[in-house]
């Protein structure tokens, strides 16, 4: 373990979770004042610095001369894998059923759901333009996220903790890490970081945590743009983006 190793943690685990709950305060009150937003454009931001901490974490990984296999690279083919894989498809098929009843709910439903988006509302996809670039911005996650979480935080915890605790805080610092969502969802991220975590371990590889990760912000992210599309052109509104499932 090196001093960059330290500081790329402090910087996973404080300084870009923070900075990114005062840059969505700042957005909160621009919008507030009467500022027009581009979520396009903010989506593409989002992208540009996570694919930047993606890079550095594969640059101090192989400066350092580590493995793949020892980032989460690998692949082995086993019956943890297929009990994993399985529990993947579970997972995604549940946040599929949870599409298909948006789509299917009636106005005062879709109202409700309106409701309970709160401020999160401002960043979610309300076109099919802002559906496209959300999508890649799920991807991202998947890919970028769990590298850094479960990838190499796990691997840096690890070195100074039992392998448990070194879960228990990745899954925490994750949902602390989305705190800009509200603090009445940190609970539920912590519990999806835990799961991603719980994947990981059992398969002893990122790929399906990324799988699960980008299928469950690309439908959640489908989910939203039912209720915020709808919620403000009615239901008899078209668009460009199709219906999950159809």
């Amino acid at each position: 373990m090196t001093p960059i190793d330290h500081i790329f943690a402090l910087i996973v685990v404080v300084i870009h979770p923070v900075a990114g709950y005062f840059s969505f305060q700042r957005l909160l009150r621009r919008i507030e004042a009467g500022e027009k937003m581009a979520r396009a454009t903010i989506y593409g931001t989002t992208m540009l610095g996570h694919w930047a901490l993606f890079t550095m974490a594969i640059a101090i990984w192989y400066w350092a001369g580590r493995p793949a296999d020892a980032l989460g690279f690998g692949l082995q083919l086993d019956a943890a894998f297929l009990v994993g894989t399985v529990s993947t498809l579970v997972i995604i098929a549940f946040f599929l059923h949870q599409v298909r009843q948006v789509v299917n709910a009636g106005d005062d439903e879709i109202r409700k759901f309106r409701d309970q988006l709160g401020n999160l509302e401002v960043l979610l996809p309300a076109n099919g333009k802002e559906l496209g670039r959300f999508y890649g911005l799920s991807l991202t996650a998947g890919i970028v996220e769990e590298t850094i979480w479960r990838g190499f935080l796990l691997w840096y915890l690890i070195q100074f903790m039992p392998a448990w605790a070194a879960a228990v805080i990745s899954a925490i610092g994750f949902g602390l890490a989305h705190a800009y969502q509200g603090v009445a969802n940190v609970p539920k991220v912590t519990l999806i970081g835990a799961v991603f975590v719980g994947l990981y371990l059992l398969t002893g590889s990122l790929w399906l945590p990324m799988i699960l990760h980008a299928a469950m912000d690309i439908l959640q992210g489908r989910t939203a743009y039912e209720i915020v599309h709808r919620a403000a052109t009615g239901p008899t509104a078209t668009d460009s983006a199709p219906a999950v499932g159809t």
